[in-house]
Order: structure tokens, then C-alpha cells, then sequence
């Protein structure tokens, strides 16, 4: 098979035997191409994980050497090297393939010659979950919609949500938050999909706006006499928000100020809540919890965000990955009150383990770019596994199956969930910018 092989090791004359391992890696390197931009992901990649190989060598207690090919994005290609790695009895696991597209091709192989395949970066549904052998790093689309859902219901008491989303990309997200939703007894009360690339969303937030107009129930402080206003301030209503009320003339959705049991509490203060006319256009809603937004790409945000605010619907918005951009967040901040949403992808810069490794590739030929951190966490964990005793096949897959809560730099890594990393970054942008709110798990 061809390919280029990397050694590292700290005798130039060895012989492989028992306390040698070697990994396979399959990365589209484009070795053979004039493109730089063609060769930056899988070149970023393999220089991390050459550089988790370098420090993992320096009190290595058993040695490592990699086999590196070139898959060059090509499916089948790439089903062709896995192969040929899976008929090397001395190739004890592979790092790669790095797109879904790939994997699909490759994930076979993995139960066909019991060869533990672990790609850093691939989040299509379906691969490792239905392929033993196979490990995605990278939390698919069903872990990324189902562990929204679930951090929104289970955590923030979320109960009614709307949908905006891609109809192709963000669609992978969106089937899986809704099953979620609902089997968590939750409920999605509109649904509307948008085309990629959107210059707006009107008739998306029409929806949204016809819904609340038809189902929510308001009162307008300027209509109510001294005794109603003061049972509200001492139910908790601050007067600050009923005096702006009233110099907007804006009507307060009653579950907005009382929740899921608004109807009976307003009850009680002889207080008649009333629907919105459809000419009101100054109003803060309270039946949509939140409105989840998963987007094909963070210039969606251009879009979308300004628009939700002049409409009116700038309530608490929970996104994808994608959202993790702080420069077009910072570009939209005036129209943000609360956003949340999940990243594989946060290393936090004070942590010890980040400035060591961030000091420490300073003094390389390499660069800590996102890419690098892919495969720096890839390397990483698969080779202190074999440093702790996985030297073969199936030990490998074993303690593959059975990882949790292992502290990667970029994220926590847990693969019981099918094979599947279940861990994700719960992020919050404010004035102080992108900051985590915590490392949350999807269970079983």
C-alpha cells in the first residue's frame, strides 16, 4: 500500500515486536496538489497528532509509529486504504477519515477486521452507531439536536419551542431536537424551514408572530386600575416593567410574568387577560420559551437576528455550532439579549493543559489552530490508551467503547453513547462575549 510513513522513536534501529504498535492514519492531505486551501485541513490535523506523538515519546512506554495516507476526499479511495489497513495485522487502529462521506465507505471495515477507526471530525448520523469498531469524536447531528433539547428542558425548564432552520444543513439538527422535544413531553409549536442563504425570513417569523397572536393572552398595565397594578407588584411583577409597559403602550404576554400557571394566578386578581389584535405590533410575548435556530452558516446571523429583534421575537434563541463565531455575534450585539448554544469546539486558555501545550507549540514548526486541536486530542487519547495497556485490537476497542469524561483540550470526550462523543459545550454570548456555561452530556 502506498503511503508515507512517520516514525518516531527514540532508537533509529528497531524491529517491531510486542511493545511496538502501529497506527494507521488516513487524512485528505492532497500530497499531489497545487491548492493550498485543498491541503489545510488534513495537514493541520496530522500536525497535531504528530505533535501528540512527539510529547507522548518522551516517556513513551511502549513506541508508536504512524502510517499515513493520503485519502485525498475521495470515498472510495478511502474505503480501499482502510481496507488495506484492516489487512495489516500490524496496524493496530486508524485515525481518519475526517468527512462522513468517507466514513460511510470506511465503516464496515472496521467490524470486518476488527479494527478500532476513529475519525476526529466526521458527525454524520448513522456510522459509529450502527458499525462496531467505529468512534466519532465529533458529536453527530442526532447528539447535537438531542443534547439541546435536552440541556433546554431538563436544565432551563423549558417546555414550548418554535423551529427556524436551513431546509438542507440545518435540517440534520432540526428532526432530532423536535423527536427530542416531544419525547421529553415538550412541545414544538411552529415549524418553518428557510432557503440557504436567506436575504430574509418574513415569512418564517410571520409564523412565529401569527402563532403567538392566536394563542397567547396579554394584559396592558395602562388598563388597569391601582388595586389590579399593586396585585401584580406583589406577585412579583417589578413596577419598573409595568411603568415601561405603560410608556410604550406595550402589552405583557400574562405567561411571560407567571409562567405555565399564568391563567389561574391572573385569575385570582380579577384580572382579564385578552388575544392580541392583529394590528399590535408592541408586545412581549411569553408562550415560545425559546426559538432554535440551526444554521447552514454564521452569516445567517446577519439575517436572522436583526430581523427577530425588529419583529419583535428577540427572545431567547438556542443555536448550533455554527453560532460559535464571535466576530459576526460582536457585529449583531445591539439586537442579542439571550443566545445559547452547543460547540464541540472551546478550549479554554486558562487552563493549565492549554497554556502548557500553547507554550509549548510556540517553540515548533507547528501552529494551535482548530484544525491542529482536532487532531492534537485524537492523537492524544488514543495514544495514552495504548501507553496504558491497549496495544492490540481489541483491547484498543475496548477501552475505546468504555471512555468517559476524558478532559480533552477542546472538550470532554465520552464515547458510551454508541460510539459517539457525547459531550458538548454549552456557550453563552453576551457584552463580555462567547463565555461557557458548562460541559453537558447526552445520556443513552
Amino acid at each position: 500500500m502506498a503511503g508515507i510513513i512517520f516514525f518516531i522513536c527514540l532508537n533509529s534501529h528497531i524491529l517491531y515486536s510486542q511493545n511496538q504498535v502501529k497506527i494507521g492514519v488516513a487524512l485528505p492531505l492532497f500530497s499531489d496538489s497545487q491548492d493550498e486551501s485543498n491541503k489545510e485541513l488534513g495537514n493541520e490535523i496530522l500536525d497535531g497528532i504528530k505533535f501528540a506523538l512527539l510529547e507522548y515519546s518522551k516517556s513513551a512506554p511502549v513506541k508508536i509509529t504512524l502510517e499515513v495516507v493520503d485519502t485525498k476526499r475521495d470515498p472510495v479511495l478511502a474505503a480501499d486504504l482502510i481496507r488495506s489497513f484492516g489487512e495489516d495485522e500490524s496496524i493496530t487502529g486508524v485515525i481518519g477519515p475526517v468527512f462522513s462521506s468517507e466514513l460511510t465507505e470506511t465503516a464496515v471495515y472496521g467490524q470486518q477486521y476488527s479494527l478500532p477507526i476513529v475519525s476526529p471530525t466526521a458527525t454524520g448520523d448513522e456510522l459509529a452507531a450502527n458499525y462496531n469498531y467505529v468512534y466519532q469524536l465529533n458529536p453527530t447531528y442526532e447528539v447535537r439536536g438531542k443534547l439541546m433539547a435536552d440541556y433546554l428542558v431538563k436544565k432551563k425548564g423549558m417546555k414550548n419551542f418554535a423551529v427556524i432552520y436551513e431546509e438542507n444543513y440545518g435540517d440534520n439538527f432540526r428532526k432530532h431536537f423536535e423527536k427530542e422535544v416531544k419525547a421529553l413531553s415538550g412541545n414544538i409549536l411552529v415549524s418553518q424551514s428557510y432557503k440557504k442563504n436567506p436575504q430574509n425570513i418574513t415569512e418564517q417569523l410571520s409564523a412565529i408572530t401569527s402563532y403567538i397572536k392566536e394563542n397567547d393572552l396579554y394584559i396592558n398595565a395602562a388598563n388597569l386600575n391601582l388595586t389590579q397594578r399593586k396585585k401584580l407588584e406583589l406577585s412579583g411583577v417589578r413596577a419598573s416593567l409595568l411603568d415601561s409597559s405603560v410608556s410604550m403602550n406595550m402589552d405583557l404576554s400574562i405567561y411571560y410574568l407567571f409562567g405555565k400557571n399564568a391563567k389561574k394566578i391572573i385569575d385570582t386578581m380579577n384580572i382579564k387577560p385578552y388575544k392580541l389584535k392583529p394590528e399590535s405590533v408592541k408586545f412581549m410575548q411569553g408562550i415560545i420559551d425559546a426559538i432554535y435556530i440551526p444554521i447552514a452558516n454564521p452569516n445567517e446571523i446577519n439575517v436572522i437576528v436583526p430581523q427577530l429583534f425588529s419583529d419583535g421575537l428577540g427572545m431567547f434563541i438556542a443555536g448550533t455550532g455554527d453560532w460559535n463565531n464571535e466576530k459576526i455575534l460582536e457585529e449583531n450585539k445591539v439586537y442579542l439579549k439571550n443566545v445559547v448554544f452547543e460547540s464541540e469546539y472551546f478550549p479554554d486558555k486558562n487552563n493549565a493543559a492549554y497554556i502548557e501545550l500553547n507554550d509549548a507549540v510556540k517553540k515548533s514548526k507547528y501552529k494551535l489552530t482548530k484544525n491542529f486541536l482536532f487532531g492534537y486530542d485524537t492523537g492524544k487519547l488514543i495514544f495514552k490508551l495504548i501507553g496504558d495497556g491497549a496495544r492490540s485490537r481489541q483491547d484498543l476497542n475496548t477501552e475505546l467503547k468504555n471512555l468517559v469524561n476524558y478532559d480533552a483540550i477542546k472538550s470532554k470526550i465520552s464515547l458510551d453513547y454508541h460510539g459517539i462523543n457525547s459531550e458538548l459545550n454549552i456557550l453563552r454570548y453576551d457584552d463580555d462575549g462567547i463565555k461557557l456555561i458548562e460541559k453537558y452530556k447526552l445520556s443513552k
